[in-house]
């Protein structure tokens, strides 16, 4: 508890409201960090469910975290619909082998039982787990991968940008049956005991489609997935914007309530878009956190939360999940720093 002894369900809704919390909720990406520091590996979290939720409460009592994540960022609706999956001994899963290698292969994709089908009964296992040990004083984020990821996932990124140019009518069908599995899933997490959905869209960004192509093959089927996912119950979405997005940023804010952004000025995005969502972010998760010296990580952080703190309605962290061998004492510095000057009281 901060200050003023809200919790950290109570510190989210008060950012969500645009209302000013006790101080700056601190959420981090943190499987794989979290694996590590609780001496566990990436196979071992996809065994064990009761191993990674001590990996997770073990991250946020240590540096008192605002929430808990799910096995984020794992293909599993891609898998269940075909796709190779391969779970590394410690690295994160992948897919290795795209399912849908023409138009006729459509007819194969079946629409799955989240409850049933591949590793989402694990995972959805998982979310009920962690929601259990949290309780209802912390929220629980779980992931779902976005309609357009998984439809690259499926067919191959190349593949699949070639497509839209060539049979775009074979794409826009192949992402009707993704955006139906993929909400699926985003409703079972919500069922499971998921307060958030978070999700992540990287083969989306500026550098891999023109915003044409974003408009027309990504961002409607996002949109209706986030739109269902919130009429499922969750409290929130947070659609990690992985990569340059620029030039959607105002289509980003659609249906959803945290932007988790990196290549950003944080204090210019929060202007702009603030009125709209809640930004997070944005520390530097490998150049800062993970390869910098303690006092650039000190820096980092004291300047994004007085760039984007002051009025409330921001959530802090780093640009994306802190990664696997991230010193310890460079986390607790984020702690640090809030108590330091994320206390809102204290904000100039």
């Amino acid at each position: 508890m901060g200050k003023n002894g809200m919790t950290s369900m109570e510190r989210i809704k008060s950012v969500l409201r645009r209302e000013i919390p006790d101080q700056v909720p601190l959420v981090l990406q943190s499987r794989e960090f979290g694996l590590k520091y609780y001496g566990a590996k990436f196979e071992e979290a996809y065994r064990n469910p009761d191993l990674y939720v001590q990996s997770q409460l073990k991250v946020i009592k240590d540096f008192e975290l605002d929430a808990a994540y799910d096995i984020w960022c794992t293909p599993a609706v891609d898998e269940a619909l075909g796709a190779k999956m391969v779970i590394p001994e410690d690295d994160p899963p992948w897919i290795e082998e795209p399912c849908v290698q023409s138009p006729d292969d459509l007819n194969k994709l079946k629409t799955i039982n989240p409850w049933k089908d591949g590793r989402m009964p694990y995972l959805l296992d998982v979310v009920a787990k962690l929601k259990k040990a949290v309780g209802p004083d912390m929220p629980v984020i779980a992931w779902a991968s976005p309609p357009f990821r998984t439809a690259c996932l499926i067919r191959g990124n190349t593949q699949l940008y070639m497509d839209m140019i060539d049979n775009p009518s074979f794409v826009k069908d192949l992402l009707e049956i993704t955006t139906e599995n993929c909400t699926a899933y985003g409703k079972a997490l919500v069922e499971a005991g998921a307060d958030m959905v978070c999700t992540s869209n990287p083969v989306a960004n500026m550098d891999c489609i023109s915003l044409d192509h974003f408009k027309e093959f990504a961002h409607p089927y996002t949109k209706r997935f986030f739109a269902d996912i919130k009429k499922a119950g969750a409290m929130a979405i947070n659609f990690h914007t992985c990569g340059r997005w620029d030039d959607r940023f105002d289509l980003c804010c659609e249906n959803a309530d945290i932007l988790h952004v990196d290549r950003v000025d944080l204090g210019e995005f929060k202007q702009k878009y603030g009125s709209r969502i809640v930004p997070q972010g944005n520390i530097k998760a490998v150049a800062t956190l993970f390869q910098g010296t303690p006092e650039e990580v000190r820096d980092e952080a004291k300047a994004n939360i007085r760039d984007a703190a002051p009025g409330g309605g921001f959530i802090f962290g780093a640009d994306c999940a802190v990664a696997r061998d991230t010193p310890p004492q460079h986390v607790r510095i984020l702690t640090d720093v809030i108590k330091e000057i994320g206390i809102y009281p204290e904000l100039g």
